[in-house]
């Protein structure tokens, strides 16, 4: 680009001062021009041929006044000779006149649609009249005819970034200045352009946040997210959405990530995390040091932690619980047992107040790791064909198979090579396991 940007230079230049003598240059002044050779197809007189050699020797010579005059005449007598039309476009290009040079490029392929000289010129003068959405449908096209020059190529693929990103800056000015009609026009072309780009995603969220279009503002910030794992303004984009719909911890959660690629974000990381923190029930605040979780505490733990990996599941239609009405934790029971983690008793009771039992706790783990690892099939086939030994509890135990997914997973522990399945599950252990689906949940091992 920067060669032919220098011959246009000096082609201007050298229109201000007195023309040599016109005829054939052994060393060309603008090597970069092309000439607009005579096609094949194109028959014309002996005369009209010498007179257009001599036309583009006096543009190589940089006279451009006799330039001008040779190719007038050519037309005058031959307007259909459109090669002269093309030297014409040449020149007015030299004298930074790009309308004029593009109309004369246009009417040249008007003539000749595969006349490789006018679409080459016709690139320059679009981009010298700062048309560049023209350019690079000029600069494809020329590509379609001629394949050889790498060096277009490479031009049309810097001259797309810059195309996409004057998309990306006009639509985040636009976002910023409420002008949301005109940010939307400009990301929805950023986004057919380029349909994979984590930041052309994620303006596109932050655009859809603003509008109150949030499904569509989550999907583009977890697809940014997949793009690239190492935007740390991907994940901010993320958690603004999580924000917006009222799931702080999944907010908090999507504002560390972006802390640990970049520290920039840890203040407001550790804000968030409070702030979730502080939304939890009464009931779960001090878990972590309870020796026993009840059975409506857990339900609770995994539906405020695990929403994410609980929309994986399929929904099935649980059992009547009769014993949940006014409960504290109804909406969360209700929630994992459709998605099967935990069951309600053949009774028609889910029993909330009951104390969960470290088997009952690997059964739940068993269930969220197969939902966790749902894109992973063979990590979790690796889990269930496990075999751990346990000292309190042999390999035909109904308990053992859920035990032993929890154990080999790293969700859970058999201190001693025992796994004490009737012993009461602490809240730290319950917490074990949901920070375990947690990290597995974003693509942790």
């Amino acid at each position: 680009m920067k060669r032919a940007v220098v011959a246009v230079a000096l082609i201007a230049a050298a229109g201000c001062v007195s023309a040599p003598p016109a005829g054939p240059s052994k060393s060309p002044t603008f090597p970069a021009l092309v000439t607009p050779v005579i096609p094949k197809t194109l028959t014309v007189s002996a005369d009209v041929r010498q007179r257009n050699d001599t036309a583009w020797a006096r543009v190589q010579a940089g006279d451009m006044r006799g330039a001008t005059r040779d190719y007038t005449e050519i037309l005058k007598t031959t307007p259909s000779f459109y090669p002269a039309e093309v030297g014409l476009g040449f020149v007015a290009l030299a004298g930074r006149k790009h309308a004029d040079a593009i109309q004369r490029f246009r009417f040249a392929l008007s003539r000749d649609p595969r006349y490789l000289p006018a679409w080459r010129g016709l690139v320059d003068a679009e981009l010298g009249a700062e048309h560049t959405d023209e350019a690079i449908t000029a600069l494809q096209r020329l590509l379609e005819l001629d394949k050889s020059q790498e060096s277009d190529r490479s031009r049309l693929e810097l001259l797309q970034l810059k195309q996409l990103q004057t998309l990306i800056e006009g639509g985040r000015r636009a976002r910023e200045g409420k002008r949301y009609d005109e940010a939307d026009r400009l990301l929805g072309r950023a986004l057919t352009l380029s349909p994979r780009s984590p930041i052309v995603l994620r303006e596109r969220a932050l655009l859809e946040l603003a509008m109150g279009q949030l499904d569509a503002a989550e999907t583009h910030a977890r697809q940014a997210v997949s793009a690239d794992t190492t935007d740390a303004s991907a994940y901010v984009a993320l958690a603004s959405v999580l924000d917006a719909r009222g799931r702080l911890r999944e907010a908090a959660t999507a504002l560390a990530q972006a802390a640990a690629i970049d520290s920039v974000w840890r203040d407001r990381a550790d804000a968030a995390r409070s702030r979730a923190a502080a939304t939890l029930p009464a009931e779960l605040r001090d878990l972590e040091g309870q020796t026993t979780i009840t059975r409506g505490q857990l339900a609770a733990l995994i539906g405020v932690r695990l929403e994410n990996v609980l929309a994986k599941a399929t929904r099935k239609v649980p059992a009547v619980a009769t014993d949940l009405r006014g409960h504290w934790a109804a909406d969360w029971i209700v929630t994992v047992t459709q998605a099967g983690v935990m069951d309600v008793f053949a009774n028609h009771t889910f029993q909330p107040a009951t104390v969960v039992r470290r088997s009952e706790l690997a059964q739940a783990a068993s269930a969220l790791l197969r939902l966790a690892s749902a894109s992973e099939p063979d990590q979790l086939a690796r889990w269930q064909s496990a075999r751990p030994a346990f000292a309190d509890m042999s390999a035909t135990n109904l308990l053992y198979q859920p035990a032993a997914v929890a154990v080999s997973a790293g969700a859970m522990t058999a201190a001693g090579g025992r796994f004490e399945p009737t012993r009461a599950a602490t809240g730290a252990e319950a917490i074990a396991v949901v920070a375990k689906i947690e990290q597995l949940g974003r693509g942790g091992r």
